[in-house]
């Protein structure tokens, strides 16, 4: 039994223990790691991803999950961009941005709780879609130069701290919040554990699982208007290859490819520790071409602990 406890304690916490591991080698290995300097491009580098992985976590709780989240990004930046340069106020501008990822969860939601789509069916369509609307609204062009108070949420400060660390702060204690106090945030879990038991329970599935795009879509959008404001430009190029990384850190925080399994705690040591990673490869000069390799290696050490996660659980039951 203390075998047991102690193994699930180590897969329960296994990426902050990582995380540990991980810089107390490279405060000797890797030159100008441990410093402070260093942490603030690790924690900038984790804002846009983290933010994004949220409601990537939230979609895995409840069962699903989202590959349109990087094109909903792009999409984002895309529209606020032209909105502002257009001569649109920046609220009004940034109110598009995050009504248009909205929108594009609501369809997600709509297409697999409504339609009868595969999670992945639906999700891949908005993903090839959402990308090719952002790349024939702008003609596959970048829009430059853009105004300083709409780049405020991606390049501002608020004193000695950069606006994306303390927007990735709010974030994950908000919804974290909502994911353990709240009625919706029990139903997500319970959603994902069992839809049948949660429907048998009175719970709207349909409702919870569309919510949970919804606010996939929403926080997509909103690391969009991040993201445009930190290059102060925005592509419709913007988050490729973004969704593999997001499904990787929240399953590397031990949120389970099946759901109903994980917090978002764990999901925000997954995205500092691939940040990490970069920044150490970064370091040492690697080559990126070695980096997907990299990230391969990490998802499939990722699943194998989810696997193992799962197993215990059935034992214990």
């Amino acid at each position: 039994m203390r075998k047991r406890e102690f193994l699930k304690f180590l897969l329960d916490n296994s990426v902050w223990i990582i995380i540990v591991v991980f810089f107390t080698l490279n405060a000797f290995l890797t030159p100008k790691f441990f410093t402070l300097l260093n942490f603030r491009n690790i924690l900038i580098h984790s804002s846009i991803l983290g933010i994004v992985v949220i409601g990537e976590s939230l979609c895995l709780l409840s069962g699903h999950f989202d590959l349109s989240v990087e094109s909903t990004l792009a999409l984002s930046a895309v529209l606020g961009s032209m909105a502002v340069k257009n001569g649109l106020s920046i609220p009004l501008a940034i109110g598009i941005m995050l009504m248009s990822g909205m929108l594009v969860g609501f369809a997600n939601g709509t297409l697999i709780r409504k339609l009868g789509l595969n999670a992945f069916v639906a999700t891949l369509i908005t993903y090839i879609g959402i990308r090719g609307t952002a790349l024939g609204i702008v003609e596959g062009k970048t829009i430059w130069n853009l105004p300083a108070a709409f780049c405020f949420f991606g390049a501002g400060n608020i004193g000695i701290l950069p606006v994306q660390i303390v927007l990735l702060a709010v974030l994950y204690l908000l919804f974290h919040a909502v994911l353990i106090y709240t009625k919706f945030g029990r139903h997500v879990y319970l959603v994902g554990d069992n839809q049948l038991a949660a429907r048998i329970s009175g719970i709207n599935v349909d409702r919870v699982v569309i919510t949970v795009f919804m606010l996939s879509g929403l926080l997509s959008a909103f690391a969009g208007l991040v993201m445009a404001g930190r290059l102060n430009s925005a592509s419709p190029l913007f988050g490729t290859g973004m969704v593999f990384e997001a499904m990787s850190a929240a399953i590397i925080g031990g949120i389970s490819l099946r759901g109903g399994i994980g917090s978002l705690f764990m999901a925000l040591g997954g995205v500092v520790l691939l940040s990490s990673i970069s920044n150490v490869l970064n370091l040492h000069a690697v080559s990126p071409y070695w980096i997907q390799t990299i990230r391969a290696l990490m998802i499939l050490f990722a699943v194998t602990l989810d696997s193992l996660k799962r197993r215990l659980v059935r034992y214990e039951e």
